[in-house]
């Protein structure tokens, strides 16, 4: 019998406290797993690094709130909003392209020591990035940059619908959080709601069980985002924080918790 992967979310949020990397699925204002990023700036979790192929209001207030020593990413911002408290303070980042982000990921998720990135595509990052490895392509000859694995402690997603099993399917766009998925030793998957079996609704399953460790039932859990087909982006709420002053950030964080009661 399939093994029933349900918790609640202090008990999966709990899996970041103290993590060398922990990483965060969606795409922009869609499918960002709040409810998580809520939890840890309430509770004061602290984690040395947060990935994120796109910042929003999720890594806006795990910077706010102390919570990421640092962060990676090649973008950070709440697009036409600007930006919130915690990317207008002082905070550590770690520049990628998003190129370099997923041959990392890869790289962790074959087991490999490094994947090659020509360098005259990384001309900038090789700027921003002394660190990186050069080498010689023993093929057709020409200057690489060795892109080093990015493995991944935890990896926390926000879906539409999942079964107990972990069974998941994202709505909306996809991001990339089926690689930070196989990058990952565990992945939780938050959801709008656990379903009885996946499978039964005729839908394709963008993530299945092997690669699921956790699945949390958490309603409106990326909102003021959006999780679509359920809801759009809530503007209003998002430009209240973004006017918020950084202190106030994690009481935002409580009463934004306390609100969705999970």
């Amino acid at each position: 019998m399939a093994a029933d992967k349900r918790v609640g979310l202090a008990e999966a949020a709990a899996l970041a406290a103290g993590a060398a990397r922990v990483a965060l699925g969606g795409w922009s204002f869609s499918r960002r797993p709040l409810a998580a990023a809520l939890h840890w700036a309430a509770h004061g979790t602290r984690f040395d690094e947060l990935l994120v192929f796109t910042g929003g209001i999720e890594t806006d207030l795990l910077l706010a709130a102390g919570v990421a020593a640092r962060v990676r990413s090649f973008y950070l911002g709440l697009e036409a909003l600007g930006l919130g408290p915690g990317l207008k303070g002082a905070y550590d980042v770690v520049e990628e392209t998003e190129t370099s982000l997923v041959l990392g990921l890869n790289a962790a998720a074959e087991g490999a020591s490094f994947l090659p990135l020509p360098a005259r595509h990384g001309q900038a990052l090789a700027l921003l990035r002394p660190e990186l490895a050069r080498l010689q392509c023993p093929y057709g000859g020409g200057e690489q940059l060795a892109i080093p694995p990015l493995p991944i402690d935890v990896a926390y997603v926000h879906t539409w619908r999942a079964d107990a099993r972990g069974n998941t399917v994202f709505g909306g766009h996809k991001g990339a959080d089926r690689l930070l998925a196989l990058a990952a030793r565990r992945t939780v998957v938050l959801c709008e709601q656990i379903v009885g079996d996946l499978g039964a609704t005729g839908a394709e399953a963008d993530l299945t069980e092997p690669l699921v460790t956790h699945v949390v039932q958490v309603p409106r859990g990326a909102a003021p985002g959006a999780c679509v087909p359920d809801y759009d982006a809530d503007w209003p709420a998002l430009l209240e924080y973004t006017a918020l002053d950084r202190e106030a950030v994690p009481a935002w964080a409580r009463q934004r918790l306390e609100e969705g009661r999970w």
